[in-house]
């Protein structure tokens, strides 16, 4: 009787711990109007033309000609910004512009987009890749979400302040890459360098990222603004199997693609372990406050119920990428011919991995995987890890309330970035490195970046360049 009391109790205890825990969550809510209906102030007549013109330069990293257009185009659109472009010793696309604002006292801060895109073919396509056709309240085209709706927001913005020489506190820095889809070195590499030769640092560096996500957690009521604080590190693995080879009539099993295969597929079948990192640890919390008491009861109590939040996270790839390194197979390498059992057979494994993990523990977790010691792994690529920036403090804030006024309907809400962008280089003259782009996205149309019918809307075209506006006015 008396184990079964003190069970009792400590169970009694730990759910009045969980309620007390999460009702003192919930009791911080941003002072916000969440009712009003979403509407760009303003709208720039001009600025869709500018983004229609921007993604008709085919600028894939490599490809000089349409580089070339594309700076020439927008010299020609934004002369009063590029009267603030910087020299930077080096041939390269990239751009760098400097906004003098009027206390010196004021750390900078650094605004980043890019200007390359992907490859794309002409196949699936409703309107040519790079048509940049206007129809149905959107610019179509390759780059119009990603990254050119954030390069033509971002000087439109500086363009209208100069026009209107509107007095600035703070001094404003635009880094332009022409690299970032390519992890190349001449674009936000160099710059990042540079800044670090030139000694100058940065009160906050905000770069794309997340977005205004609807509908991706039923339980949470209003819009999520994900404000990424970090991102996954990539890395690469080469696995290879040699076994003996010959002719396909009279082979040897099993087979060096027949080991490699076993191995793939228990990559697939075995994830990484899950866990719960400090940009998902804030956003949980974030989530509580906005969610029903139940669901809040469980994601702002991680502590114990860590195995349950992992579980159901990893039923979404987007929201299991957010608990785990991943590690996906890309390319796989045999014969070259269809009758030849190949000797050795090989596979690229690409890995994101989350902040803390390093190459040896991921290295050490796919052996345990593939758990077969005639499957030699080799890790080709280490990446660089990301460092994790604060989800508090006046930086994150600043991003956190323009959010809060340029999208009503949202709540800011830290995460962990999954891909890869230019921001990575900045964490050298940054402690506060974020990434969000300014645009209201569903999972449809996130789904067509990097794909076909890639677009972006009139509508969120206006809402980014109000935000950049309200960002960079709310320090003067």
């Amino acid at each position: 009787m008396v184990i079964v009391t003190a069970i009792f109790s400590i169970l009694l205890l730990t759910l009045a711990l969980l309620i007390i825990r999460t009702l003192r969550i919930r009791t911080y809510r941003r002072t916000q109007d969440i009712s009003r209906t979403e509407k760009a102030t303003e709208v720039i007549k001009e600025a869709p033309g500018h983004l229609s013109e921007a993604v008709r330069f085919a600028s894939v990293a490599g490809e000089d000609a349409p580089f070339q257009g594309l700076l020439h185009y927008l010299q020609e659109t934004y002369p009063l910004v590029h009267t603030q472009a910087l020299e930077i010793p080096r041939k390269t696309y990239a751009r760098v512009f400097r906004i003098e604002g009027s206390d010196t006292s004021l750390l900078p801060a650094l605004l980043c987009a890019h200007l390359d895109v992907v490859p794309a073919s002409e196949e699936g396509w409703e309107h040519p890749p790079f048509s940049g056709a206007i129809e149905g309240d959107y610019i179509w085209g390759r780059g119009s979400f990603d990254d050119k709706s954030s390069v033509i927001a971002i000087l439109e913005t500086f363009e209208r302040i100069l026009r209107a020489r509107h007095q600035r506190r703070r001094t404003w820095y635009i880094a332009l890459g022409s690299d970032e889809e390519v992890r190349g070195k001449d674009g936000g590499a160099f710059i990042s360098s540079w800044f670090l030769e030139q000694k100058i640092r940065f009160a906050f560096v905000l770069d794309e990222g997340g977005a205004v996500a609807q509908g991706f957690i039923p339980q949470v009521r209003h819009d999520i603004a994900v404000i990424g604080l970090s991102e996954k590190a990539s890395m690469t693995a080469k696995l290879s199997v040699e076994a003996a080879g010959g002719h396909s009539s009279t082979p040897s099993q099993p087979t060096s693609v027949g080991i490699l295969a076993r191995a793939i597929a228990r990559i697939e079948q075995k994830r990484l372990k899950g866990n719960i990192t400090y940009p998902v640890k804030k956003m949980l919390e974030a989530l509580a406050i906005h969610s029903s008491f139940p669901f809040a009861l469980i994601v702002g109590n991680p502590w114990l119920f860590r195995p349950l939040i992992i579980s159901v996270f990893s039923s979404s790839p987007t929201m299991n990428a957010l608990v785990r390194s991943t590690a996906t197979v890309t390319m796989v390498q045999g014969a070259q011919a269809s009758n030849i059992v190949p000797s050795r057979a090989t596979a690229v494994v690409n890995i994101r991995a989350l902040p803390g993990e390093s190459t040896r523990h991921i290295e050490h977790s796919l052996r345990k995987i593939i758990a077969d010691e005639r499957v030699k792994i080799e890790m080709i690529h280490t990446g660089t890890a990301s460092r994790v920036s604060p989800a508090e403090g006046e930086a994150f804030e600043h991003i956190a309330r323009t959010i809060e006024t340029v999208f009503p309907s949202a709540v800011p809400v830290p995460y962990l970035m999954s891909g890869a962008s230019d921001a990575l280089h900045y964490e050298k003259v940054s402690d506060y490195v974020y990434r969000f782009t300014p645009a209201v996205m569903n999972k449809g149309e996130l789904d067509r970046m990097h794909s076909e019918n890639e677009r972006f809307s009139i509508e969120n075209l206006h809402r980014a360049i109000e935000f950049y506006t309200h960002l960079v006015l709310r320090d003067s």
